[in-house]
């Protein structure tokens, strides 16, 4: 019973719950680590059937049983790991826009940080976690987990160099991101800096930094109001895009 069902079982759960605890959303600190448990357990019992075919037997030597479970934690960590990675452009977005408008010394708590940060990081952090729900994007990553028997099979790793690869490229397309997601209020805080720059040179009894600051951050929650739909419109088709690589029969590279 163990050879055939329990080990089997065991280590589908293992990859899609380590996936499952990396994943965004999935991973907060604020989501209860049992609500992650239990989806890892109820997902793997729908997949099992599916993957069961395909998933080695009990092995005699408890070494090779421990390589297959360490194996088995790093696939799903390797998995989510980048995607928890394009998450950070929000946060890099936030902070360009809480510096440039003002807003750098505004400091709250973030769940998905787990430190102090900006409160616009915090607010796009928020807003990028539920639309990752709402649109139902980790249903994306269960499917990546699934198809990604077809390509490492239980106990196979993939290259280090690819995975390194890949994890390179996440981190400056996150960065590019998060650059775009912040543009708009860059450039408007750039153009009221040089503007009140130019006021400075005109009148110089005009006390710049008191006039100019309250304006600055108004201006930059205005222009993050009325660009905020395109901007995380921008994040979710990237992250979108992201996730369908590792949903195809292909290897990850």
């Amino acid at each position: 019973f163990a050879s055939f069902l329990v080990f089997p079982f065991f280590l589908v759960f293992v990859r899609l719950g380590a996936c499952v605890m990396v994943f965004p959303a999935l991973s907060d600190i604020s989501v209860n680590v049992r609500f992650r448990l239990l989806l890892a357990v109820m997902i793997t019992a729908v997949m099992f059937p599916v993957l069961e075919p395909s998933m080695p037997l009990l092995p005699a030597k408890t070494s090779t049983m421990v390589s297959y479970i360490f194996v088995e934690l790093a696939m799903g960590i390797i998995m989510a790991i980048s995607a928890k990675i394009f998450m950070s452009a929000l946060q890099i977005a936030g902070e360009i826009v809480a510096f440039t408008s003002g807003l750098q010394a505004a400091t709250l708590f973030s769940p998905s940080a787990g430190g102090q940060t900006s409160a616009p990081s915090l607010f796009l952090s928020i807003t990028g976690t539920m639309l990752v729900l709402a649109t139902n994007l980790h249903h994306m990553a269960f499917e990546g987990v699934l198809e990604s028997y077809k390509v490492f099979p239980p106990g196979e790793l993939p290259l280090w160099g690819d995975s390194a690869e890949a994890v390179i490229r996440t981190v400056a397309d996150t960065f590019l991101i998060g650059v775009k997601m912040g543009a708009p209020v860059m450039a408007v805080g750039f153009l009221t800096y040089v503007a009140f720059g130019v006021f400075n040179r005109l009148i110089p009894q005009l006390q710049v930094f008191f006039v100019a600051l309250p304006l600055n951050i108004a201006l930059g929650i205005f222009v993050l109001m009325i660009t905020l739909s395109s901007v995380m419109a921008l994040f979710v088709d990237q992250l979108m895009q992201h996730l369908f690589l590792i949903t195809q029969d292909a290897p990850i590279s």
